[in-house]
């Protein structure tokens, strides 16, 4: 059974006066690092490119310097920036400049779960990888509301690793309530990945279809992409599916919707479905292949997603969500 970590498992006394780098003020960055300085850490560095978002570091009361500079100073370094960016820019701003018995920090398991980075045997790694968008973060540390988080020890030379997590954990407010849950970088990051790449392209695929057997059918635009989705009834199930669990939200339905819902799940043959799905986790992302693609600057991945938003323009529920004024 996972275990789970509470505010009263950490002691922040032992962690407070070290010296902290933040790789990237993005969204997590951000919420992260404001998050812990209200916790009362006070050596805090941002390290960051000349975009965006060091304006806002700055605004924020961050002594902010370029990447390889804040690594050399930092005893904890969160490294926040995307996923797509961590191999190179570790290779060409990080892996020289690291302090000796540093604590490298992720809340991304993708880089450390698929060895895209050369980590030296002397460096601590751990995730603290909230399940919660950067504003949400900052949000419920200021409202003192909890929120889901994973923690991991994934390299432990200084035998302290987890303590640490759990002290980070904490000072982000990562424990609070449910606590935050032992996992890892691979649990993580193949979870995500998964649903990135199986769940979410089942469901697209199913809408895209859905709408052009209702538009064949002679339905309006309109009529469809209201019931489908833009009358937000589905943020509203899977709010209620977060809380009182996924079929159990069928209780708040009607009983033609339950009845029609349950029926037709019974009678849909998941069997290729599952196979795709199985295809997807393991030849794809267990076997390493779509990081060793995505996260390779010379492979294309970059310029076959700019073919994809073009594909996806042609589809015909853009081109009705085009023609209902929706914002692009």
């Amino acid at each position: 059974m996972p275990k789970f970590f509470y505010d009263s498992d950490a002691d922040l006394s032992a962690i407070r006066n070290k010296k902290v780098t933040f790789v990237g003020y993005g969204n997590q960055g951000s919420a992260q690092a404001l998050n812990l300085r209200d916790s009362g850490f006070e050596n805090i560095v941002v390290g960051n490119i000349d975009d965006e978002y060091k304006p806002r570091a700055i605004a924020d009361g961050f002594r902010t310097v370029s990447i390889s500079e804040a690594v050399s100073e930092g005893e904890v370094i969160f490294l926040l920036i995307p996923d797509e960016d961590q191999q190179q820019v570790w290779k060409d701003q990080i892996r020289d400049h690291l302090l000796p018995n540093a604590t490298l920090v992720v809340a991304s398991g993708y880089a450390v779960a698929f060895d895209l980075l050369e980590l030296p045997e002397t460096l601590d790694v751990v995730m603290v990888a909230p399940r919660m968008i950067g504003a949400g973060v900052r949000d419920r540390y200021v409202a003192k509301e909890p929120y889901p988080c994973f923690v991991s020890v994934e390299r432990n030379p200084s035998g302290k690793a987890l303590q640490t997590a759990i002290d980070l954990a904490c000072a982000i407010g990562a424990t609070r309530g449910r606590g935050a849950v032992e996992s890892s970088c691979l649990e993580e990051a193949g979870i995500d990945l998964f649903a990135e790449q199986a769940l979410w392209p089942a469901i697209n695929t199913c809408f895209l279809q859905a709408f052009q057997v209702l538009k064949g059918a002679g339905f309006s635009d309109e009529a469809i992409l209201f019931d489908m989705y833009l009358s937000k009834e589905p943020s509203e199930v899977f709010e209620r599916a977060s809380n009182v669990g996924f079929f159990k939200q069928l209780k708040f339905h009607s009983k033609t919707s339950q009845f029609g819902q349950l029926r037709g799940t019974k009678n849909s043959d998941g069997t290729a479905l599952k196979a795709q799905f199985e295809k997807v986790l393991h030849k794809d992302i267990l076997s390493g292949d779509f990081a060793r693609y995505w996260s390779n600057s010379l492979a294309g991945g970059a310029t076959e997603l700019e073919q994809l938003w073009k594909d996806v323009e042609e589809e015909p529920i853009q081109i009705a969500e085009n023609n209902l004024g929706l914002q692009k």
